[in-house]
């Protein structure tokens, strides 16, 4: 054991500790605080905390120091939204001083999506829980503190049904066995909720008990079975049958009503969808007469809550299955001036420029990678007056901002928006506006 003390952290609360040479990060520590860290295993790890910083929780998860899904489950909300502001000043306040942050109203049960990995336990019983972060040791998860109360109570009553008709897990090193993973979403507006049972191929011993006994629990109103073969780590097939209801939930937001498939993407933080496209949408000061284009728009949510303000909206995915149900929204919620398309937003965009089409609005929403240098030089052609970038990478919005900035736009403000309590995740809308006066000189794209 060896003391180390008055710790700093960064931004993953990890203090880097210096041994015999060598430095090793610590995990789960506070600023200011005193540590005792145990030198005996391969790697040294944090054994108990001497003197905790005052913003310190132990009423957390009990799973959060073997899991490490929870980054930030060891400290009170209240710190967890300063540490996650100072973090977004520090790193983006280069691009402009106007750098905000909004809270959730719910840190705690705010997923409306929930996905669960299968094997058997020593006795033989059916378990589930998540991958150990940085390893693929299951870590056996009864409650987890993010997933809503809902989808926690139905994954025990699934595995008691599992285990009863004897479902056998897949087993990834013998690659035998037929259950992977279970997949859930909760609408919280409609309590409608889905179950995807995620097995190795179609052959499925024992389905029709186990549907059988799922249709008698509360609130399950559909449930599919979705085939997947592979040895990745991708959790969904691209092929499913459906086994009862209707293959899909509803989940309302705001007034709008959505249509949420199994291979759908949609904002897993119901309580804050309308927080977050609020504030996007009042950064874009969309007039009646503008022409908006909804890059990487999933099922169509900020597409159709931008149809209020324009004149047309574009969405643009590369998702098929998303598509498919970004056009049923549309007609569900009466929104006649939205199109959709299936396709990449580069392959898209670049061809707009190349075509010279007038856009005035572009909203994007890229992955976790951000966008391409492609994208953002044709928004540069085609000089939108304001570009609204919501990203769920701080790290690569930095990197994409310094590509906007090379096309004249500048960022007007950042506001950081909670999407992902008690983790490191945050979500960001930046807003820019081209500000270039002269004409440009002409670009090829």
């Amino acid at each position: 054991m060896k003391e180390f003390k008055n710790v700093r952290i960064n931004y993953e609360c990890d203090t880097l500790i210096r041994v015999e040479n060598k430095n090793y990060q610590i995990h789960h520590c506070l600023d200011r605080e005193d540590i005792l860290v145990d030198m005996d295993g391969k790697y040294p790890t944090l054994f108990r905390v001497i003197k905790a910083n005052p913003s310190r929780s132990e009423d957390g998860c009990v799973y959060q120091n073997i899991c490490g899904g929870c980054q930030f489950m060891h400290m009170t909300y209240d710190y967890e939204i300063l540490h996650k502001q100072k973090y977004l000043k520090q790193l983006l306040s280069g691009f402009s001083e106007n750098v905000s942050f909004a809270p959730s109203e719910h840190p705690l049960h705010y997923r409306n999506k929930c996905q669960m990995t299968y094997q058997y336990s020593k006795s033989k019983k059916v378990v589930c829980g998540f991958y150990e972060e940085g390893s693929h040791r299951l870590v056996t998860v009864e409650n987890c503190l993010l997933q809503s109360t809902e989808a926690n109570e139905l994954i025990l009553k699934i595995n008691r049904i599992l285990s009863q008709y004897k479902i056998e897990p897949y087993d990834e090193q013998k690659k035998v066995g037929v259950l992977k993973h279970i997949f859930v979403r909760v609408g919280f507006q409609t309590k409608e909720i889905m179950v995807v049972l995620v097995t190795n191929g179609e052959i499925f011993p024992g389905r029709s008990q186990v549907v059988k006994e799922l249709l008698k629990i509360k609130g399950i109103t559909t449930i599919v079975q979705n085939f997947n073969a592979r040895n990745t780590s991708i959790v969904l097939g691209e092929r499913q049958k459906i086994l009862s209801g209707s293959g899909f939930i509803r989940e309302k937001v705001g007034d709008y009503l959505f249509k949420i498939s199994p291979q759908s993407f949609f904002q897993i933080n119901s309580f804050g969808i309308k927080k977050l496209y609020d504030i996007a949408l009042s950064k874009a000061f969309i007039k009646p007469t503008d022409i908006v284009l909804d890059a990487y728009c999933g099922v169509g949510t900020i597409s159709i809550f931008a149809a209020a303000y324009a004149k047309k909206v574009i969405g643009v995915e590369v998702n098929r299955h998303a598509i498919a149900d970004a056009r049923i929204n549309a007609r569900w919620n009466h929104i006649s001036n939205v199109e959709f398309s299936v396709n990449d937003a580069t392959r898209f965009l670049t061809e707009q420029a190349k075509n010279r089409s007038k856009i005035d609005i572009v909203i994007l929403d890229p992955p976790r990678e951000g966008s391409t240098s492609a994208f953002i030089h044709a928004v540069g052609f085609l000089k939108p007056r304001q570009v609204i970038y919501i990203s769920c990478n701080p790290i690569t919005l930095k990197r994409d901002l310094i590509l906007f900035s090379q096309e004249h736009y500048k960022v007007q403000s950042i506001t950081g928006v909670d999407m992902f309590p008690k983790t490191k995740h945050i979500e960001c809308v930046a807003q820019l506006t081209y500000t270039e006066k002269s004409e440009n000189k002409k670009k090829s794209v």
